[in-house]
């Protein structure tokens, strides 16, 4: 017997649902009790609710009152990552039209980035409900991105934040930094793959992401099986479709990870973000961020524009194959760089059958200083 998509149909509006009532019928009463300050950002998270036909995939707005903040994880370019206690917790399933949404994991812990400026937050927010709104149309949010649940105001320090799924080693920058004895090459294959799926899902939809680099793919539980998702890619800010993608906006991202062509006047595109993904495979094969030496000034961006590309440290202990389809990654000529599920593929087998990569299964380097003048957050410009 054919399983039916949508099995249920809502008592009110004869939606399409898998539960009973609809998401929207069930948030009705909330849409009309939140007021974030931008008439478009209520725009959103309501249409995301009327779009949702799942319990996990849309966007809430989150009282600051129901956040306890915990820690500092990390500071970057546009505002501060806090680890915070969400006293309500995620929702679980509607019980009745009007009623308050039930909660599932009272005092969940997640993360909460707040931001320096309104700008920075209305431009990401806007990005994240692109991916929710496309994947809710797919009914299902993507595995090995960043899971997002709304947004908040901070109103002592007047800021607002985003609120996300919190991972417990942080960014992939802080673990290779932090935890670089305990990573062996079957664990780097691992967060390899798991990356390349979350591009390949983007770019799957015409999404790119647009700012990749170490600092922004998070890194969950690690739990030494090659089949749980580790790494998840975040900060979603500049994520948009290819098609709409404008060269007047700037450059934005951290130099080193930013595509030759983008220095040249190119638009960001599917391809830029692969080659961005070959720096992170430099990043974790050599546990050196790409130049990290250099300061990240004019003279490197004129330098990676006519072909400059990091020297592989120790490259006679890294497998040949994984040498060569890193090189492809930032080919100067776009064309020729591989697809996001080409990569996802190749890490897969390697994983399964790559023997070349168990002789050197204990090879692990210390991560080396930083220039001074070196800038691993994204900067526009």
């Amino acid at each position: 017997m054919r399983r039916l998509r949508y099995p249920y149909t809502c008592r009110v509006c004869n939606f399409k649902t898998k539960i009973i009532p609809c998401i929207k019928c069930a948030m009705y009463e909330r849409h009309n009790n939140f007021d974030s300050g931008y008439k478009h950002v209520n725009d959103m998270i309501i249409a995301s609710q009327n779009y949702a036909k799942n319990d996990s995939d849309f966007l809430e707005w989150i009282e600051f009152s129901q956040l306890r903040i915990l820690e500092t994880l990390d500071e970057g370019g546009f505002g501060v990552v806090y680890k915070a206690r969400w006293l309500d917790g995620l929702p679980m399933d509607a019980t009745d039209v009007g009623r308050a949404w039930n909660r599932s994991h009272f005092n969940y812990i997640v993360a909460v980035k707040f931001f320096h400026n309104d700008k920075d937050f209305l431009k990401e927010f806007a990005s994240i409900y692109r991916v929710v709104k496309r994947y809710s149309e797919e009914n299902e949010y993507p595995s090995n991105i960043v899971h997002y649940y709304g947004a908040t105001y901070d109103y002592d320090n007047e800021h607002y934040g985003i609120v996300m799924e919190y991972y417990i080693n942080t960014s992939l920058s802080n673990y290779l930094h932090y935890d670089w004895q305990e990573i062996y090459w079957t664990e780097k294959l691992c967060i390899l793959r798991d990356i390349s799926y979350g591009l390949h899902t983007l770019h799957s939809q015409n999404l790119i992401h647009g700012d990749l680099h170490s600092g922004n793919v998070m890194i969950g539980y690690i739990d030494g099986s090659t089949d749980s998702d580790i790494a998840f890619l975040g900060d979603l800010g500049f994520c948009r479709f290819e098609e709409n993608v404008r060269t007047d906006y700037g450059i934005n991202g951290v130099i080193p990870f930013i595509a030759p062509e983008i220095f040249d006047g190119c638009p960001y595109s599917r391809k830029a973000d692969i080659y961005s993904f070959g720096m992170i495979m430099y990043h974790i094969s050599t546990n050196r961020a790409p130049f990290h030496h250099r300061a990240h000034d004019n003279r490197l961006v004129n330098q990676i524009s006519n072909g400059l590309r990091p020297k592989i440290y120790r490259e006679d202990e890294i497998p040949y194959c994984f040498v060569s389809l890193m090189r492809n990654c930032w080919n100067s000529d776009a064309r020729c760089r591989p697809t996001a599920y080409t990569l996802y593929e190749k890490f897969n087998s390697w994983i399964e059958y790559g023997e070349e990569f168990e002789d050197i299964e204990w090879n692990v380097t210390e991560p080396s200083n930083y220039h001074r003048k070196a800038v691993y957050t994204s900067r526009t410009w």
